[in-house]
């Protein structure tokens, strides 16, 4: 009963951690969190957490890694590829390298194995924690795509090398030359039984669909032990879980790619299921630090060999080691990048500084530290075991730290706001490239239809839009309309194919709208030229018409008008000139209205027909907003929580649209 209420308790704490962080967010979540992890343990509960440090590398590693493959923009690894394996492979050895004999010879209490195994843990970035800052700070896009891709291979490398410290330690024998055979034997075979494992899951899925079994329910419950059995089976043979995991998730990611009805109403579960899982155990990492940091503070406070402000200040030495090593990596890498200009030395400083402080540590290197074995082969006690958890927190803290508060510095908060417009104005101009996509394909038969799917977006333009200078457009284009009615008018009077009665009382109407929104006399003066005025008047005798013929008089006069206003709207709307979603909306109306004057009682509508060609043309303009958010992406235009947010709409939309074909 005790574990069940701590549980609920550590889920309430990470609810709580993100309702705080609404009323300060100047303190990121994750120094919420462990400080909320750390008043849970002062609270009278009758529990003590011990954790498995296997079971730890389990529960949280494997998801989260998992996870990280199935979003990795594969696009931007590719094309990114050679300063994210620098940084990701390279900085990491390095990191290993540099950081654990400094440590070694800062704290000797530490052995080198282990002080290896804790620049292991420090070398990872963490994609999570800067994808939170990014809400807070815009951190240029190229930046955001290079951080997320070494994230995503320096976890892995970054835990086998841990893993290889660790057992460096725990059985004392050390050989470089086996150490790399090992490594290249292993890695290589995590990633080949991660794609052969997900190829077998996707047999057993095939199998289950084919005897009829579609249910969404039975379907995520596989999806979400994917992670968990291939990274144990991974570990039984022998081989790097860790990338087994990753390889895993990359593989799945591409079967994502396929629209069809079996995985439709899946995407959109899978992808809400798994931001919760994904968000209570980030969540949980934190918190589970703060519960175990106030023993591992006692224990270090109480030690007679390091002093309390000592280990502070070598937290703050150890943090400038990490971030200093990063700044250094960057600056080499600009330089080594090709012999063309990179612009002047500032600007390509502070590029480092903000690849550097950008490069926070987060989940995985607290999930590695407190994976530390108890015991050494021989029984006793690992060695210096708190005071690395401690060391690792301190730099995590402080690297939260420095990225909250000298990043926004360091980018301005100008500059944000300039970017938020700008993603503001791709995401309209993703929409109005769909609107004109579907314009294009616009028939008689089916114009109505685009009409009413181009308005959906046009709404959505509009929501993004501010209302002020939508009115002025709006109102400038209803003066033009009434302008264009009054001038096909009077060109329908002089052709004579208008009766000139009813052309008067219908000018008369446009004049005085003209005269009340302009003010311009001319309009409350003249309503023909004078040589019409004769004909007219000439005419009036004769033409008396009967109620019947002066309503059919007056419909051919407004299906006259209404053809030609939406001849100069569409006009306006190829020309691009002005603003097209209300150009659109307004296209849309008067399709509406000219269907209803020009059907006939006897026609008949077939809705049917009329719906299927609606969801044929939705799912055209899915198609082709996700192509648009793409490219906004791969160009920087948007960032990667804006393409999200555009995709998740997507994923509702189909969704809708597949509850829709039943």
């Amino acid at each position: 009963m005790e574990l069940f209420e701590f549980i609920l308790l550590m889920l309430a704490a990470v609810s709580l951690s993100n309702l705080m962080n609404r009323f300060i967010p100047s303190v990121s979540v994750p120094i919420i969190q462990i400080v909320l992890g750390m008043l849970i343990t002062w609270l009278p509960l009758h529990f003590e957490l011990k954790l498995n440090p296997e079971l730890f590398l389990l529960l949280f590693i494997a998801p989260l890694l998992f996870n990280d493959g199935r979003h990795a923009d594969k696009e931007a690894l590719w094309k990114l590829k050679k300063p994210i394996l620098l940084l990701a492979l390279g900085l990491v050895f390095v990191t290993v390298a540099v950081v654990g004999y400094f440590l070694n010879w800062l704290l000797p209490v530490i052995p080198l194995a282990a002080s290896f195994a804790l620049a292991a843990a420090l070398a990872p970035t963490d994609a999570v924690a800067v994808g939170a800052l990014e809400q807070k700070v815009k951190i240029p896009h190229q930046t955001m795509q290079i951080l997320e891709g070494e994230s995503l291979i320096n976890d892995a490398s970054g835990l086998v090398s841990f893993q290889f410290a660790v057992a460096a330690m725990i059985t004392g024998v050390f050989s470089f030359k086996t150490a790399s055979i090992s490594f290249i034997s292993i890695s290589l075979g995590g990633v080949v039984l991660g794609l052969l494992l997900t190829l077998v899951k996707y047999a057993v899925v095939k199998w289950l669909r084919r005897l009829g079994m579609e249910n969404v329910t039975l379907h995520m419950l596989i999806e979400i032990l994917t992670p968990f059995v291939i990274f144990m089976a991974a570990e039984e043979l022998g081989v790097n879980g860790i990338l087994a995991v990753v390889a895993a998730g990359i593989a799945h990611s591409f079967g994502y790619k396929k629209m069809n009805p079996e995985v439709a109403k899946l995407r959109v579960v899978s992808k809400s299921t798994w931001s919760v899982i994904v968000f209570v155990l980030n969540g949980l990492v934190f918190l589970l630090l703060g519960t175990q940091l106030p023993d591992i503070i006692q224990t270090i406070w109480n030690s007679a060999e390091i002093g309390n402000l000592k280990v502070i200040m070598y937290t703050l030495l150890l943090t400038a080691a990490v971030l200093g090593l990063r700044f250094i990596w960057a600056i080499l890498m600009d330089m080594v990048e090709g012999t063309k200009p990179r612009g002047p030395w500032r600007l390509r400083v502070k590029k480092a500084l903000i690849l550097s402080l950008s490069g926070v540590r987060g989940t995985i290197t607290l999930a590695s530290t407190m994976s530390l074995p108890l015991f050494l082969r021989d029984g006793t006690a690992f060695p210096a075991r708190d005071l690395i958890i401690f060391l690792a927190a301190g730099v995590i803290v402080w690297s939260l730290l420095a990225s909250n508060y000298l990043l926004p510095l360091l980018l301005g908060k100008e500059t944000q706001t300039e970017q938020e417009e700008e993603e503001v104005q791709a995401k309209i101009e993703i929409l109005r490239n769909v609107v004109n996509g579907l314009n294009e394909l616009s028939t008689d038969q089916n114009r109505l239809a685009i009409a009413q799917i181009i308005n959906t977006y046009t709404s959505r333009i509009k929501s993004l839009r501010k209302e002020d200078k939508n009115d002025k457009v709006q109102r400038a284009l209803g003066l033009s309309i009434l302008k264009w009615e009054r001038e096909n008018t009077l060109h329908a009077v002089q052709k004579k194919e208008v009766n000139p009665v009813t052309a008067y009382r219908y000018l008369k109407r446009i004049n005085q709208l003209l005269f009340m929104h302009t003010g311009d006399v001319r309009y409350k003066k003249e309503l023909f030229p004078v040589k019409q005025w004769i004909e007219v008047f000439g005419m009036l005798h004769p033409a008396r018409l009967s109620i019947r013929e002066r309503r059919a008089e007056l419909a051919k006069l407004r299906i006259q008008n209404t053809a030609y206003v939406l001849k100069e709207l569409n006009a306006l709307l190829a020309k691009g000139e002005t603003d097209m979603e209300s150009v659109s909306s307004l296209i849309l109306q008067y399709e509406r209205t000219l269907l209803l004057l020009t059907r006939n009682e006897s026609d008949t509508y077939n809705r049917e027909e009329f719906d299927i060609l609606m969801q044929e043309l939705a799912r055209v303009g899915i198609q082709l907003e996700r192509d648009n958010i793409q490219t906004m992406f791969e160009t920087g235009r948007i960032s990667r929580q804006g393409m999200k947010e555009m995709k998740r709409d997507i994923l509702f939309m189909e969704h809708d649209l597949r509850e829709e074909m039943g």
